[in-house]
């Protein structure tokens, strides 16, 4: 080996080892298929956790690292500066403890879902935003800790919404008829009404509910903060070269 090839096997070398000896970002979600779950082996899987993996990883070269808990602890968690960071939609509360990309990593379209057979499922297909939803005087079912239904569906629009403590429950209470509809992205809802075996009791609608974009959020008191603008950057980068899409339509392929 030439003196100048060994300089330069030797630079890299020293590249890699610094770049994977730092410290991992610490990514705190709640299992949720399948944007981000634990796999039956294990194993992480999900469309956000490959966009933030290649985001962090393949990128910017930082390790992640990633711990899963009920959704309110995972912002207790970032909020206290333990976690680094989560995914999820601005709100007000949010923005006080954490900064945000400038850019979603994943726009969800919420459309309506409702219980076979409801007796008022052309109207409910013909509802296009929480406008038309609050004057059809429908409830809504959601989960506590879904912090865009509490802020823009409940507080904002004063839309009647009662809870379950988990997701699941959301679904199952959607199939007892405990409620008129779920708002939510139709790539979440079918791996669970499948898993669940709600299939033949639990339909999609064509009524719109909103649109909203997911974020990565860094804790104010995260040692990360730092990389901020890179990770804006690189963001713009993974929507124009068509990496994001990319994940997000394997995704959509797979689960419908």
């Amino acid at each position: 080996m030439t003196n100048a090839k060994y300089f330069i096997y030797i630079l890299f070398s020293l590249i890699g080892v610094s770049i994977w000896s730092q410290a991992p970002i610490k990514w705190v979600f709640t299992d949720y298929v399948p944007a981000n779950y634990v796999s039956e082996n294990g194993e992480y899987k999900g469309f956000l956790v490959d966009i933030v993996v290649e985001a962090f990883e393949n990128r910017l070269k930082i390790p992640v690292d990633i711990s899963i808990y009920p959704w309110k602890r995972c912002q207790m968690l970032v909020r206290s500066g333990e976690k680094d960071i989560f995914v999820t939609i601005p709100t007000d509360e949010r923005l006080l403890y954490s900064e945000v990309t400038e850019k979603p990593i994943w726009i969800k379209k919420r459309v309506l879902f409702t219980y076979v057979d409801h007796p008022r499922l052309n109207e409910i297909s013909q509802l296009k935003g929480l406008f038309d939803i609050k004057n059809s005087n429908l409830t809504v079912l959601s989960y506590i800790g879904n912090g865009w239904v509490e802020e823009n569906v409940e507080k904002n629009s004063d839309i009647k919404v009662t809870y379950s403590t988990c997701v699941e429950g959301m679904y199952k209470m959607l199939a007892q008829r405990r409620g008129d509809i779920i708002i939510e992205e139709s790539i979440l809802v079918f791996p669970y009404i499948k898993e669940l075996l709600l299939s033949d009791k639990i339909v999609e609608t064509s009524g719109i509910g909103d649109e909203s974009g997911f974020h990565i959020f860094i804790s104010k008191k995260s040692n990360y903060l730092y990389i901020l603008e890179q990770l804006n950057e690189t963001i713009n980068k993974m929507w124009a070269d068509g990496t994001i899409e990319k994940i997000l339509d394997s995704y959509e392929q797979i689960h419908y």
